[in-house]
């Protein structure tokens, strides 16, 4: 883990989350819908891969992955006996080298992997972590939902509600793995683990905490493609810089930055 020691001091002393000074950086997003959880890990390496040799530039991915639970570095001491139990259930299962034990990926979260070299942001590693928690506090605030941190990395409605889970890693300051938030994620998943160690704790979503407040029968459902627009103000806002969908950027980088998106998914189809 790398820290900038002059912003980590402002960070500690003054801040609830950090105060970044990036002025009018442009950080390109794409939205790719639904695809593996095999295929985005695929990509976020060759993307970190080129971002560590400066070939191309920080990018936000945006997905969804169908049914998949995936464990981090600290939850490898499962047994294969835990990977079976959970593949019956119908969902795929993954160790990754995120930080973080196990977790649920499925339809209706809003999966993020942003590509960043945290510099660019004048950003620390924990720093960065405060932000990604801050920009899901913001994104929350916009459907009237009062989120919070907690002891625990991630983002909670209260102190026994989980909404958003965080476990990112950093290879030579640029960054990968990164947030999923529940938008009308089935919640059942969560009830075949527990969920990032936690025990006695609950996953909720925004559709959830959205119809509590709205106390009616009639159920609200906000879908993923809901909360990205408001998402990505979010980040903009929180990250301060200029969020663009990368289909809207014509500058050579920006091209060979989509156009080495969109290669790679082609050249991955037959991974499942």
């Amino acid at each position: 883990m790398y820290f900038f020691n002059s912003l980590q001091k402002v960070y500690k002393s003054t801040c609830t989350f950090p105060i970044i000074h990036s002025n009018s950086l442009v950080l390109p997003y794409i939205y790719l819908s639904q695809i593996t959880y095999i295929k985005a890990l695929s990509l976020q390496q060759y993307l970190v891969k080129n971002r560590i040799g400066n070939k191309l530039d920080n990018v936000l991915l945006l997905v969804q992955h169908p049914p998949t639970y995936t464990t981090g570095r600290r939850g490898k001491e499962k047994s294969e006996d835990e990977r079976i139990r959970l593949q019956e259930f119908g969902a795929d299962y993954y160790e990754t080298l995120r930080g973080g034990q196990v977790t649920f990926h499925g339809p209706g979260q809003l999966v993020g992997y942003p590509i960043l070299n945290i510099r660019n942001f004048k950003l620390s590693v924990r720093s960065y972590v405060a932000a990604l928690e801050q920009m899901i506090i913001d994104t929350c605030a916009t459907y009237g939902i009062k989120a919070k941190t907690t002891e625990y990395t991630g983002v909670w409605v209260n102190d026994e509600e989980k909404l958003c889970a965080i476990g990112i890693q950093i290879q030579r300051y640029i960054t990968s793995h990164g947030f999923a938030l529940n938008c009308n994620t089935d919640l059942n998943w969560f009830n075949h683990i527990m969920p990032c160690g936690l025990e006695d704790k609950q996953m909720t979503s925004i559709s959830k905490e959205l119809n509590k407040l709205r106390n009616k029968n009639e159920m609200m459902e906000v879908s993923v493609e809901d909360v990205l627009p408001n998402l990505c103000k979010s980040f903009g806002k929180v990250f301060n810089c200029n969020i663009v969908s990368l289909h809207e950027l014509n500058d050579e980088k920006y091209l060979q930055l989509k156009n080495a998106i969109l290669n790679f998914q082609k050249n991955i189809h037959n991974l499942k």
